[in-house]
């Protein structure tokens, strides 16, 4: 069966962006065409979506000139739907591509912000745009990416906004929310890039699978950190975490009644043992060179035997990217020790 037939969650950290919980059940209408129709939606006439939070966007004519927060820009752009302006980080100080920019073209796009307190609604309003679309990261409808506070109402005044959920969701579920989202956007869901992509990720999830149930035993913490804390993510919460403990994987739960994560001090950074941490790579996360700086990280029993991989909090949302990142971390359990913590 395809694991894109369902799926039961993600974000960034969601201590910075508020609590709760949601029950993501959504229609999608977008020219007449249901949600699991996989052709391209009519170019004329009008045009409408609801999204995960149950609202919905209309617009005379199927949009065209799309703003996108980053990782939903990078969900899009495989399918050919090519947003005009993107949002959240974008590029690295150094002049890089962020993980969560995926293939999109940096150049070929206009960049509203790039960080997630950057907005600039002057340059959003030069844009010209007739659509947002941004990730659902809590149960509020205002639990949005970037567009949090009094920003979400004045981006809406401009153009509609579309939010589909990474909270409490597993990966192939968000995957399928994007591409039917993404087909009523006059996008392709048959491309042979896409198709290729699906048969990566079905194969990828299968050979983890075999993977995890080749280690039995195997206890695996995920981790963000930063100079302060450490924390220490509950996979419920995060749609590629979801995934992966449905297919087996042990993933440590962290304690409390936060959202996403379980916030320790760095004394206490030795609370769960492990056989492998995954650390979270994104740029402000800590490096790994300077959490080995940590005494009381240096001194973690997974640390001392390397046993460590990258691991990013936000997943991409579409086959062809979501399919890499799962090759490389069945490498990884392939690889990994289970007498770590014995």
């Amino acid at each position: 069966m395809s694991v894109f037939q369902g799926g039961a969650g993600l974000s960034r950290r969601g201590f910075l962006i508020g609590t709760g919980g949601l029950a993501a059940a959504a229609a999608l209408t977008a020219c007449g065409s249901g949600g699991g129709d996989d052709k391209p939606a009519a170019s004329s006439g009008p045009w409408e979506f609801t999204d995960d939070r149950g609202q919905k966007a209309s617009r005379d004519q199927r949009p065209t000139r799309v703003v996108a927060y980053v990782s939903s820009a990078a969900a899009l752009w495989d399918y050919g739907v090519r947003p005009v302006g993107v949002f959240g980080p974008q590029k690295t100080a150094d002049g890089g591509k962020e993980i969560q920019a995926g293939n999109i073209d940096l150049n070929a796009v206009t960049s509203i912000g790039n960080a997630w307190d950057d907005f600039s609604m002057e340059k959003f309003a030069a844009t010209k745009p007739d659509l947002v679309i941004t990730g659902l990261t809590g149960a509020k409808p205002t639990d949005l990416w970037v567009l949090k506070d009094d920003l979400g109402p004045k981006v809406q005044q401009v153009a509609p906004i579309v939010a589909l959920s990474e909270y409490k969701v597993t990966l192939p579920k968000v995957i399928e929310r994007y591409e039917q989202l993404a087909v009523a956007l006059g996008g392709d869901a048959n491309s042979d890039v896409i198709k290729k992509g699906k048969d990566d990720f079905q194969k990828a999830s299968d050979d983890l699978k075999a993977a995890i149930k080749a280690k039995p035993g195997l206890k695996v913490l995920v981790v963000s950190s930063d100079k302060d804390n450490l924390y220490v993510c509950k996979p419920e919460f995060f749609a590629d975490l979801a995934y992966y403990r449905d297919l087996g994987l042990d993933i440590i739960n962290g304690a409390g009644t936060d959202d996403y994560f379980e916030t320790l001090s760095w004394e206490q950074a030795g609370k769960y043992p492990a056989d492998l941490i995954l650390t979270d790579s994104r740029t402000y996360a800590l490096s790994r060179q300077q959490l080995a700086a940590i005494p009381t990280w240096a001194q973690l029993p997974a640390v001392k035997a390397n046993q460590l991989a990258d691991w990013s909090t936000e997943p991409r949302f579409n086959p062809v990217l979501a399919a890499p990142v799962i090759q490389k971390l069945t490498e990884v359990v392939k690889g990994a020790r289970t007498d770590v913590t014995a």
